[in-house]
């Protein structure tokens, strides 16, 4: 229901100030300012297997609205979420292209320091066991750096206490890239960051590097304040 206030002609050209009662429309709009998607939206799928997979009729995804994909985005099989968000991290001043063109170097060089660690091995076996893949290599260096364990401050009786629980699983991953970046920006400046990177990645992966010791030294101190762990509940 609309009502006029301060004006009782409708046609007169003062300022005419509009009241709205029980509006339908305040049922839908969302109430966060510049919101795309409301939560019964679900997010789009990536993986092509799942896309050309059955779906059930009774299946909840038949009926929700989907969201659209963003720009970076996409179902090549070069496509890798994990290194889309370290791309993200290692940008700088919204420098993306200079971002995405460091991680790819960081990959051309493990891929070239392990085919050449290939060429050079003269046993079969021993050749088997050498890693070529630069993707694999890197994931496989941040499962090394994610820590199971964070402080959080909490206060009790007005006093905040550092209390140890459990790591979620998209804050290791923000974590361990966070660390990779940081160590590798505390190295000389004169060597570009996609070999710092690289380097960084061969330590991880051997479980060595200051990104290790960085988590080890977070693990120890969650072991400290174990005592304080009851707090967190």
């Amino acid at each position: 229901m609309i009502k006029l206030v301060n004006g009782s002609d409708p046609g007169s050209s003062a300022s005419q100030v509009f009241k709205t009662e029980n509006c339908l429309c305040s049922n839908w709009l969302p109430h966060v300012r510049t919101l795309r998607y409301d939560v019964n939206h679900q997010e789009p799928t990536i993986d092509k297997s799942k896309l050309f997979g059955t779906i059930e009729e009774d299946d909840i995804r038949r009926f929700k609205p989907i969201k659209a994909a963003t720009n970076d985005q996409s179902t090549s099989v070069f496509y890798s979420a994990t290194l889309e968000k370290f791309i993200n991290m290692v940008m700088k001043d919204g420098k993306k292209l200079v971002a995405r063109k460091i991680v790819n170097e960081m990959l051309e060089n493990i891929k070239m320091t392990q085919v050449e660690k290939f060429n050079r091995c003269e046993n079969e076996k021993e050749k088997m066991e050498i890693e070529c893949n630069p993707e694999i290599i890197f994931n496989q260096g941040l499962e090394n750096i994610k820590p199971v364990l964070m402080l959080t401050p909490i206060i009790k009786g007005g006093v905040s206490y550092k209390v140890p629980v459990a790591c979620p699983v998209h804050r290791q991953k923000f974590l361990a890239m966070k660390w990779l970046v940081e160590s590798c920006r505390d190295r000389e400046r004169k060597i570009p960051m996609g070999k710092k990177l690289a380097y960084e990645i061969f330590d991880a992966y051997k479980n060595e590097g200051k990104c290790v010791r960085r988590k080890q030294e977070l693990l120890r101190q969650c072991e400290e304040n174990r005592a304080f762990a009851h707090f967190r509940y």
